[in-house]
């Protein structure tokens, strides 16, 4: 059948993919003129480090590639994920980071990565990703995907005022709102930053006193923030809705 698919051409790159594939058939699929089919067959969990190095495979940084099945069903398995994460081959580092249960010193490893993927990979779905990679992926990465990492419980908070509330960026000085130990004086001044984006976050923070507040709810661009305010009074919110014509219950 193998034979059958290699000489049709059907489904090539899903047959060198096949666990059970001879390795002759193997070594043939290597030199494949399909670039899909060498990276397929490049990613084969039989192979050692030479081999794969040996097959022209190319994966550039936007390439989408799924969580290889081999290294997802090993993912409590600390050698197999230890040797993943250790590989050359950017797939086999990219369907480690997924996996919960890669060591330590592994994540540590592929926090550093020189490809994006592996490290944003890493950031989104390993239940301890270190602090530091969630705060540099946010401040320095392009992808979309970045702007959520402020989610995600190990992203860091307590230090962030004295490190960012001076920053050029204004990114990074709406980080220093999500410190802890801001004090109120500091929310307040960042509540007149000229950037709408920090303005917007201390109209949100319930530091901020509440005749800021009230002035910001007059702006059109904080003005959803400042309503978000939980240290709003209920006077208040209740006069929003009044102006905006919601009925009020009846007792």
């Amino acid at each position: 059948m193998a034979e059958h698919i290699m000489r049709a051409e059907y489904w090539p790159a899903a047959l060198a993919g096949n666990p059970t594939l001879p390795a002759g058939l193997v070594k043939r699929l290597a030199t494949d003129a399909d670039p899909k089919v060498r990276l397929h067959v490049s990613a084969r969990p039989e192979l050692p480090e030479e081999q794969r190095a040996a097959i022209d495979w190319t994966v550039g940084p936007e390439d989408r590639l799924g969580t290889l099945d081999w290294v997802w069903e090993a993912r409590e398995v600390p050698d197999v994920l230890r040797r993943c994460a250790t590989s050359a081959h950017v797939w086999l580092r990219r369907s480690a980071a997924v996996c919960p249960g890669l060591p330590a010193d592994m994540v540590e490893l592929l926090a550093g990565d020189e490809d994006f993927a592996v490290r944003l990979l890493l950031a989104e779905y390993h239940p301890e990703p270190p602090a530091e990679l969630l705060l540099d992926l946010y401040l320095h990465g392009t992808h979309r995907a970045v702007g959520m990492l402020v989610t995600r419980p190990a992203f860091p908070t307590t230090g962030l005022a004295p490190r960012f509330a001076d920053a050029p960026d204004p990114r990074a000085r709406a980080l220093a709102l999500r410190d802890p130990d801001a004090t109120a004086e500091l929310v307040d001044r960042l509540s007149h930053d000229p950037e709408n984006e920090v303005r917007a976050a201390a109209a949100r923070d319930p530091r901020l006193p509440v005749p800021r507040i009230r002035e910001l709810l007059a702006e059109p661009g904080t003005a959803y923030s400042a309503a978000a305010n939980p240290a709003l009074p209920v006077a208040d919110m209740l006069g929003l809705l009044e102006r905006a014509g919601v009925p009020q219950e009846q007792p």
